[in-house]
């Protein structure tokens, strides 16, 4: 069997930048246009000679969307900032369009000089993988807009944060986040002939961080942090197939900074998960586990490029996680050793 695939595409953005001493406009408009052809061969196996037969399957299929944008950050005073904004996301697919406007807010309190509080709610459209990179504004009031996921898949996002320098040395804080979700999902009919419906599926994300960080001395930090993510779908999505999954992450991290330009982090997270994973028939399961991470890196003079050894999993520890974000993994199924090299000019 072989499939071969021919993908042409286009994305292209525009942005409009204006600022004054206490009000900034952040305006764009962008594009992306895809067209795919997907050549399938079969090798059939005959009781008969000549034993084998071949058939063949060309599949077309296209997307495209359009987003335009306006952001206005206007601070009040020096303690508060406004963050004001809205979107449109025109998406077309083969099976499924969506013309969708996005409404966002933000706001940034210094409520002391030791305390920031932040809000944020705001809803997004997923757009196609190769249109992930963009100049639009990713985060509003210090909270991500853009997330992987299934294509056309709207959500809105609620977060709410407290950061606090408790001393000169300590710095802490926690952040709580949750995101709805109404998830495109095909479903295949024969009745009463074969067909292909899209129907919108609820979903919900839960997020929870707290952090506490201790600067030692002039090159030591010690950090511990507490991360909570709960993920619910109604319908199973994704390749993951994940239903239900609920994950607690514990990283304790050493990081050491020395003024000739090397830094270095030795890091242990204990990570508990549990899950119900789809399928016709759903499945459950669990485990708990702790990794090993370290890396070290050398600054080169005048900034002129970074170059780092990065471990991950050092002691190669097997176990049963599902990541909520395959394509940027963070914890590693494997023990992997990365060298990078990277120039600035």
């Amino acid at each position: 069997n072989s499939i071969d695939l021919d993908s042409k595409s286009w994305n292209g953005e525009v942005q409009y930048l204006y600022r004054t001493e206490r009000f900034r406009l952040i305006t764009g408009l962008g594009g992306f246009d895809a067209d795919r052809m997907d050549h399938i061969q079969d090798d059939i196996q005959l009781p008969f000679p000549p034993f084998t037969s071949q058939t063949e399957e060309t599949f077309n299929s296209s997307v495209s969307q359009v987003n335009a944008y306006v952001y206005s950050l206007f601070e009040q005073s020096e303690r508060l900032t406004w963050t004001l904004g809205l979107s449109g996301d025109f998406y077309d697919a083969e099976n499924f369009d969506r013309n969708q406007v996005n409404p966002k807010f933000g706001l940034t309190w210094e409520l002391n000089p030791a305390t920031v509080l932040r809000l944020a709610a705001f809803r997004t459209l997923k757009r196609p993988l190769i249109a992930n990179q963009t100049i639009e504004p990713t985060q509003v009031a210090g909270f991500n807009q853009f997330y992987d996921g299934v294509e056309g898949e709207e959500a809105w996002r609620y977060g709410a944060a407290v950061d606090h320098r408790i001393s000169s040395r300590f710095f802490g804080g926690f952040e709580l986040s949750k995101r709805n979700l109404k998830v495109p999902t095909e479903i295949f009919s024969t009745d009463p002939v074969p067909s292909v419906d899209i129907q919108r599926f609820d979903g919900e994300e839960k997020f929870g961080r707290a952090y506490l960080h201790w600067t030692v001395g002039p090159t030591f930090i010690i950090g511990i942090d507490y991360l909570y993510e709960k993920f619910k779908n109604e319908g199973v999505v994704g390749p993951e197939e994940v239903v239900e999954l609920t994950t607690h992450r514990v990283p304790l991290s050493l990081r050491y900074f020395h003024p000739t330009g090397f830094t270095g982090r030795l890091a242990v997270t204990y990570v508990d998960q549990s899950g119900v994973f789809g399928g016709f028939l759903p499945t459950s399961g669990s485990d708990n586990f702790a990794v090993v991470d370290a890396s070290i890196s050398y600054r080169l003079p005048k900034r002129f490029g970074l170059i780092s050894l990065d471990a991950r999993n050092i002691l190669d520890k097997s176990f049963m996680f599902q990541d909520t974000d395959p394509a940027y993994p963070r914890i590693q199924p494997a023990r992997l050793i990365l060298l990078k090299f990277s120039l600035s000019f």
